[in-house]
């Protein structure tokens, strides 16, 4: 086999990355394979992976039912275009999970799901505003990307676009306001209620988690103006409960967007909610003026179905969120007590399933909290890590999947206090 270093492509795919997801050199790798919670690297080094495809890999790398599903479809076709037989199978078991999953429409990743919410979101009310939450990620299309990583001072609700290319139109139709606060988003809403469409929320705003009654209140919100709420449960799905964060909460929104975990590890998401709103993109449907475009080449592929069927079966069958929270909550308590020892001011915030170490003091409870605590601790500790062969995305959240030891959690912990403390000796908590 040809073994490439780590900077070999940055010629052929600019970045040598993906997307966003960019390693320092130092600790950039190239991936060989992947079994249950470890990578090995094309120079021959073993990783505990705490990154997780991004989050698809709940339970672990080439799961031996996901592996047989696959094969099994792949021998009989992988995708046709026309209605299969497996996303059918697939769409009855998020159904059976899901709170609000009325319907179910297959799109090809999680950004798509989040779009085509509220392209539908909008065409059902007739109303063009839509109200996201400082600091939230809902993917990469334009709609979604404004108030992402936000300079100090900006005014809600403006929405600022995170990448050029952007038409001050679609920003000019999306509000911005702070995640957590219920009295700011409401004073937000009144003036331009009757224009607005939907709120779009993440129930776990990356690794921030809702305070009590906020959830609930954006439903409120809703049900009195008429506009939709959609919950982009893209990471919460599945993770925190088996009918995700809407279960977990107690709260039912109209829409939700789904997609990681229901690929297992194929490119794969979906639109789920009320039936009235999913079926405006019914083909040839009486012309109201209301009717939505849905399609995509892919959409509801067999192969990406027949390992995601098997996701949630072996999911379901080992009650992996409950799994998630016991392997999770033990690294979050090693974190932590490595950092009273080593006298760090040391937080891991989130829920268990995909905490997020993060070096500062008081309440972390919405964007400008998060982004004020020390964010260059948080990158060089990820990078330390790395050095110590734990792969975590540096500065960011830390997935937990069912395939993860408890022999591992040590592993880490162990090689958390040495990053910690070196970050500490280097001064960089000062």
């Amino acid at each position: 086999m040809i073994t490439y270093p780590a900077t070999a492509h940055a010629e052929l795919i600019p970045g040598n990355c993906f997307g966003t997801f960019k390693l320092p050199d130092e600790v950039a790798f190239v991936t060989d394979r992947g079994e249950g919670s470890n990578l090995w690297t094309t120079d021959g080094r073993r990783l505990i992976d705490f990154v997780l495809g991004s989050g698809p890999m709940m339970i672990g790398h080439a799961h031996p039912r996901v592996v047989s599903a696959i094969q099994e479809q792949a021998v009989r076709g992988t995708t046709f275009y026309a209605m299969n037989d497996v996303a059918p199978r697939l769409a009855a078991r998020i159904a059976d999970m899901v709170p609000c999953a009325e319907a179910v429409k297959f799109v090809g990743d999680g950004a798509e799901a989040t779009f085509y919410s509220l392209r539908l979101a909008r065409a059902f009310t007739g109303r063009d505003l839509v109200l996201k939450f400082e600091g939230a990620y809902h993917g990469h299309h334009d709609y979604a990307l404004h108030g992402l990583n936000p300079a100090h001072g900006t005014n809600y609700p403006v929405a600022r676009p995170d990448s050029a290319g952007i038409p001050g139109e679609v920003s000019s139709t999306i509000l911005v306001a702070p995640y957590n606060d219920l009295e700011t988003t409401t004073q937000l809403i009144k003036p331009v209620a009757d224009r607005l469409a939907a709120i779009i929320v993440e129930p776990v705003q990356r690794s921030l988690l809702p305070r009590p009654g906020f959830l609930a209140g954006l439903r409120s919100l809703c049900s009195h103006t008429g506009a939709l709420l959609v919950f982009d449960e893209v990471v919460t799905g599945f993770r925190l409960a088996l009918g995700g964060g809407q279960e977990a909460f107690g709260v039912e929104p109209d829409l939700c967007s789904l997609g990681k975990v229901i690929g297992g590890g194929l490119p794969l998401a979906a639109v789920v909610g009320r039936h009235d709103v999913l079926e405006l993109t019914v083909p040839g449907r009486t012309d109201d003026g209301r009717s939505v475009y849905m399609s995509g080449t892919l959409n509801g592929n067999a192969i990406a179905a027949a390992a995601g069927l098997a996701t949630l079966d072996v999911i379901a069958e080992e009650n992996g969120p409950a799994r998630l929270i016991e392997i999770g909550s033990a690294l979050a308590r090693g974190f932590e007590d490595c950092a009273h020892r080593l006298s760090v001011p040391l937080q891991m915030i989130g829920p268990p399933a995909f905490a997020d170490p993060v070096f500062g003091d008081g309440e972390i409870h919405d964007y400008r909290s998060y982004a004020a605590t020390n964010r260059a601790a948080a990158k060089q500790f990820g990078i330390e890590l790395l050095k110590r062969d734990i792969f975590v995305h540096p500065a960011s959240k830390i997935y937990i999947s069912t395939a993860h030891s408890d022999d591992q959690v040590e592993i880490a912990c162990n090689a958390a206090y040495e990053a910690m403390r070196s970050i500490r000796d280097r001064g960089l908590l000062e």
